[in-house]
């Protein structure tokens, strides 16, 4: 796995503020090249954020608001449990309303309902079968909007970054070559993030597995989240002569 350390990340900030605030410098009419460079650093995900909903349906509301409650607060027991922070976990207010379906041509009024959702970033993802497990035993409504990430991401992104500069200058020195020039300093960077996001990727409904899915069981969502990948695009001009 690359690693990019604080330090050369820090250079390179600075260098790209320079070469950025050189832009004004540049003499009108100079001639120039501008060129894209891409750069890809691919790797194994370590943390997963998903959210969780419980939802209730009941012929009085305090008692769907109660249910939801006492269900909410053992799921944040549980989170306890696995050592997950508090601000790893985000609960949103309770909502409620009425609940109907269509029977034939008719609309009856099933009862009130009471829905809270719960978001959890697991940063350790080897636990995540256990632990969905362990949700499903509180029988909640569904599971899922799983997004899979790195605890270092930014090195990540960091190290594309340079390796998208470094195609950028290849392909700026065969141009120039080609033509018969040279290239001299840069005027111009600008860096553009075009990660894949494997979570657009997920096409099953998570939320209809975990409706299905029978309530008594331990086994949680065993999930391959493949391979990851932090995409940078630059587009850089230089100078020619």
């Amino acid at each position: 796995m690359i690693k990019v350390s604080a330090k050369k990340i820090l250079t390179l900030a600075l260098g790209l503020s320079f070469l950025i605030m050189g832009v004004s410098c540049a003499k009108p009419g100079a001639r120039t090249i501008k060129v894209i460079g891409n750069g890809e650093v691919t790797y194994v995900p370590d943390t997963v954020s998903f959210t969780v909903t419980i939802r209730e349906i009941e012929p009085v509301l305090k008692n769907a608001l109660a249910i939801t409650k006492k269900k909410t607060q053992s799921l944040l027991e549980l989170c306890k449990k696995y050592s997950i922070a508090d601000e790893d976990v985000k609960t949103s207010y309770s909502e409620t309303g009425r609940e109907y379906e269509w029977e034939g041509n008719n609309r009856v009024f099933k009862g009130f309902r009471s829905e809270q959702s719960t978001k959890i970033n697991l940063k350790d993802i080897s636990k995540l079968e256990q632990f969905t497990g362990e949700i499903f035993e509180l029988q909640v409504y569904s599971i899922g909007s799983f997004r899979y990430s790195h605890s270092k991401q930014n090195e990540f992104d960091a190290q594309a970054n340079l390796l998208a500069l470094d195609d950028a200058k290849v392909s700026a020195e065969k141009m120039a070559d080609r033509m018969g020039v040279k290239i001299c300093e840069v005027l111009y960077i600008s860096d553009i993030d075009t990660s894949y996001s494997y979570s657009d990727y997920l096409s099953a409904d998570y939320g209809a597995i975990s409706q299905n899915k029978s309530l008594n069981s331990t086994s949680g969502f065993v999930v391959a989240p493949g391979i990851l990948s932090s995409n940078r695009e630059v587009v850089v001009t230089y100078r020619i002569k």
